[in-house]
Order: structure tokens, then C-alpha cells, then sequence
């Protein structure tokens, strides 16, 4: 369907009014750091949006505004129910020629294989659909979840991969079916962390993983054998950066200029690619380094939220999303990733068991709908 841009603008106007009125409501309540974030984030997305026409941090900031005291896991589930619908829907119509089945030949070992995107845009970007979907659904499931689970998400996860051979992507997955393996092994345990392991995981772990994607790439080099197996293990993302830090630099609001998509690869690939699968690489380039400063501490403060709430299941999400990023880019894209709206979303509802909560305006009282 060819919607028009007109209708975006009008749903946009909505959504703001929305946002705003929600402030209002409980601006006794905000802190001050997070309306300071949502306050230079929002201000950030209008920049964008009128200098450059580019509407993605504007809809990510104004969609984290209007969801203070929003229930995460009402949120969640209708995200799972939205996400799951229209992924298999594209699926169907691509299977049946209805939309195009996008392929890609790929050659990473002896033998050529074939890389379906499956309706999505492109193979990666279809395994982070199922990514994300899952992660929501693990997050939701909390300490409930069970070991068929586990194991019938690492099933689903298998399947995609041997249909979009995101290997980058699958390491992720699996790191993150680890990481949940581990913490339902030692759920019966009572965690008391340090407070030092703590901050490291609430807000150090991303702007370390950022610095060492950053450091990699700036260090690049193709005549040294062991990074040259590395970018390659990487899927180009090391060689593809290096080309793009030598194109657009590091500024402080990012490059006007910035191509989306393009041959502007150094030579490295000869067709066009979106070459920046890291976000922290893609959103240096794109929207300059103070937005990615303002991301870092939205992410801190959701992770400072969750150890308040003692989550330590919550902070391991956010630490394995925040790894994630180092190898794709769906940082402020909500309709991949939900966990920005962790910042003013009411993550307690997760804790809950039954069936989804809702708040009871009325007297304030949490009740099972």
C-alpha cells in the first residue's frame, strides 16, 4: 500500500499531543534525569526531523514519553501480538507471490547458499524481527520461564538461520538463550550482587562495547591476517565502518549527507549495502555523538531502574541487547526493539504473575485483568 506521507504527519501530531499530555499528568512524579533524557532526546528528534526530514528519533522519543506509566508487559504484548501477526503475514505473502522474497547468494564457507529475507527487507533484518519478538517474549515470561521454552526459542531460532544465514545475529541469540539458561539454573538462588557488578551492568557495559567496535574498526587494518579473519567472521563490518569513518568523520549531530544506502564501500563490496550493521558505529555517522551520549544514559537509567527493582533478570536483557548492538542496528527502531520504552514504561507489572495487569486509576490498586 502506498501511504500517504500526509497520514504519518497527522498520527505524528496525535502521538505528540498524546506524549504530552501524559507528562502533564504525572509531572509531579518524573525525575529529573529522566526528564532531562526525554527532554534533549525529544529536542534531538525535532532537529532531525525538520533539518533533515528524518523521523525515527523523533518517534522513538515521543513514543518513550507517551509511555510513562504505561504497563511494560501491556506494551509487550502488544508488541508480541502486532510483531508475530504481520511477520507471519509477510511470510505467507512472500511465499505466495504476493510481495518479493528478496535473495541474496552468499559464499561463507566451501559451498554458495541462498539468504531468504522472507517479505522483510533483508535477511538480517528478518532474524532481528524473530530477535526481538523472542526476547520480548523471554523478558515477559520473567523467571517463569521453563526449559521447553528455552529450548523451542533456540528451535526457532535455528530454522530462521538456516533461512537468512545471519551468523552475526545468531551469535547473539545464542548468547542471549545462554544467558537466560543460566539465570533459570541459578533461579532458585538468592543473587545479592556487588555494587560495583551492578553498575557495570546498569550503565558502564554499553559505552564499553561502543569503544570496542569503535577501537576495532579505527584499527583496521586488511594486511594483518588476523583482522582481516575477524572482519570476515563479522561479516565486513569492521572494513565496511573504516571506509565509512573516512567518509563522514565524527561529528557532534551526525552527517547530513549520510547514505542510508551505497556503493561508498571503499571498494570492499561492489553493490549497493547498508554497510553499518553496528548501531553504535551507524548512529555515530548518522546522528553525531551526542546522541549516542543520550542513548547511553537513557540505557543506564534503565538498567539503574531495574537493579532498584532488584531485576537482576531485566539488567541481563538490556547487557545481551546492548552486546547485540555492537553487530546490528535497530537501536531506536521500536518496531524491532521495545527496551528504550523500559525507561518510563511501569516495569513492575513483569513481576507479576497471570495474566496481564492494569492499573486502576480509580484507588491506585494493582489489578489482574
Amino acid at each position: 500500500m502506498d501511504v500517504p506521507g500526509a497520514i504519518y504527519s497527522v498520527l505524528r501530531g496525535i502521538l505528540c499531543f498524546v506524549a504530552l499530555y501524559r507528562l502533564f499528568l504525572y509531572k509531579d512524579e518524573i525525575k529529573i534525569p529522566t526528564a532531562a533524557a526525554l527532554a534533549v532526546f525529544a529536542g534531538l528528534g525535532l532537529f532531525y526531523f525538520i533539518s533533515r526530514a528524518d523521523t525515527i528519533v523523533l518517534d522513538a522519543a515521543l513514543l518513550t514519553a507517551g509511555a510513562y506509566k504505561v504497563s511494560f508487559k501491556r506494551i509487550g504484548i502488544l508488541y508480541l501480538f502486532t510483531g508475530t501477526f504481520i511477520s507471519l503475514l509477510a511470510l505467507v505473502c512472500s511465499q505466495t507471490g504476493i510481495i518479493p522474497d528478496y535473495t541474496f547468494l552468499t559464499n561463507y564457507g566451501e559451498e554458495e547458499s541462498v539468504r531468504h529475507s522472507l517479505g522483510i527487507i533483508y535477511p538480517t533484518d528478518c532474524f532481528a524481527h524473530v530477535f526481538y519478538l523472542i526476547a520480548t517474549y523471554l523478558i515477559l515470561r520473567w523467571k517463569r520461564v521453563t526449559y521447553v521454552e528455552i529450548a523451542g526459542a533456540g528451535v526457532v531460532f535455528a530454522v530462521f538461520f538456516m533461512l537468512t544465514s545471519a551468523r552475526a545475529d545468531m551469535a547473539g541469540a545464542v548468547m542471549m538463550l545462554l544467558a537466560v539458561l543460566v539465570m533459570k539454573l541459578l533461579g532458585k538462588k538468592k543473587l545479592e550482587l556487588p555494587g560495583k557488578v551492578k553498575a557495570f551492568f546498569s550503565w558502564l557495559l554499553m559505552p564499553v562495547c561502543a569503544v570496542i567496535i569503535f577501537v576495532m574498526t579505527y584499527l583496521y587494518d586488511p594486511n594483518k591476517a588476523i583482522m582481516y579473519k575477524l572482519d570476515h567472521i563479522m561479516s565486513y563490518r569492521l572494513s565496511l565502518g573504516k571506509a565509512g569513518m573516512d567518509l563522514y568523520g565524527y561529528k557532534l549531530l551526525g552527517a547530513p549527507n549520510f547514505a542510508e544506502n551505497g556503493n561508498a564501500n571503499g571498494g570492499v563490496r561492489d553493490y549497493a549495502y547498508v554497510f553499518y550493521d553496528s548501531a553504535y558505529i551507524k548512529y555515530l555517522f548518522k546522528y553525531g555523538i551526542i546522541l549516542l551520549a543520550v542513548l547511553f544514559v537513557i540505557y543506564a537509567l534503565i538498567g539503574m531502574k531495574m537493579a532498584k527493582e532488584k531485576m537482576f533478570y531485566g539488567m541481563v536483557f538490556i547487557s545481551v541487547i546492548a552486546l547485540s548492538f555492537v553487530i546490528e542496528h535497530h537501536m531506536l527502531e521500536l518496531s524491532y526493539n521495545i527496551t528504550l520504552l523500559a525507561l518510563t514504561a511501569d516495569i513492575s507489572t513483569i513481576l507479576h504473575q497471570g495474566s496481564p495487569i492494569y492499573i486502576n486509576n480509580k484507588n491506585g490498586i494493582m489489578s489482574e485483568a
